[in-house]
């Protein structure tokens, strides 16, 4: 080899070092494989899922593949190892599997509530009469005395609930609230709704009921449905959505996506996403 050559490939080499060192940390990394990711559907809904998707996969070169569904099914996937990861915020299912050692790195990503919306609120006019919110509550900060005026309404026939119909964090919380009230009331006005993060706010549309929903789901599908936000600011109805990985399976870039999204680069993109959405810190 020449004298010249030799030259070239040690200052070829030299510029290569150099403009790695100028490199963020992640970008440094190699790109690893496809990633298997349960999601809560909640933030496929209101995009979050996909804003979080894009800044992985630009500062990580980490593919990521969402399976969305409700919390508590996505949770058996990965106790299964048929997930390398999740993405939820069902707590006392997480909690249960992490106690048996069924998962890892169980680590906050993004807080978030939900919000008790009912039929809008009508001041009576010129042609119109007044209306909405049979139960009451709107402007509220109380969600159990919200839930037992809706009750108490829902059994004279004046207002409905919409119940989650799949095993989310939201139907979690949901239950919780009620059993906290006593015994859940039963009757015609209380209906379940089908699967899917939207679906209850569909069905309460349809019947212009009351439903518990997910902000970030509301602010990006709840503009055009005819309710309103009746009770919000309840430390009872706070959300906070977890990364975790799965025991049985360890991928190499399974340990990397739950430190972006924890560390500052998520966080910053959770911050930036907003909608109903904040970073944990």
């Amino acid at each position: 080899m020449t004298a010249v050559h030799f030259g070239f490939l040690r200052r070829r080499h030299l510029a290569g070092v150099l403009a790695a060192w100028a490199l963020p940390t992640w970008a440094q990394r190699p790109a690893s494989k496809r990633l298997h990711v349960g999601v809560e559907a909640a933030l496929l809904s209101s995009g979050l899922a996909q804003h979080l998707q894009q800044a992985i996969g630009r500062d990580t070169g980490l593919a990521i593949e969402w399976r969305a569904g409700p919390g508590g099914a996505l949770l058996s996937l990965l106790e299964r190892g048929e997930v390398e990861a999740a993405l939820t915020q069902s707590p006392e299912h997480e909690l249960a599997l992490e106690r048996r050692n069924l998962l890892h790195d169980r680590r906050p990503v993004a807080r978030s509530e939900m919000v008790l919306v009912g039929p809008a609120p009508r001041r009576a006019g010129r042609k119109q009469v007044a209306g909405g919110d049979p139960a009451g509550i709107a402007g509220g900060r109380d969600a159990l005395t919200a839930l037992q005026r809706i009750a108490q309404a829902g059994a004279s026939g004046a207002a409905g609930f919409v119940a989650h119909g799949e095993p989310s964090g939201t139907r979690e919380l949901e239950q919780a609230l009620w059993k906290t009230l006593g015994p859940q009331p039963l009757g015609p006005w209380l209906r379940t709704a089908a699967a899917g993060p939207t679906a209850v706010l569909d069905l309460a549309q349809q019947t212009q009921s009351y439903a518990l929903i997910e902000r970030g789901v509301w602010q990006a599908r709840g503009a055009k449905s005819g309710l309103a936000i009746m009770v919000a600011g309840d430390a009872r109805l706070a959300a906070t959505y977890h990364i975790m990985r799965s025991f049985r399976v360890n991928p190499p870039g399974g340990k990397l996506l739950v430190n972006w999204l924890a560390g500052p680069s998520g966080q910053s993109a959770v911050r930036s996403f907003g909608r109903g959405y904040r970073p944990v810190g």
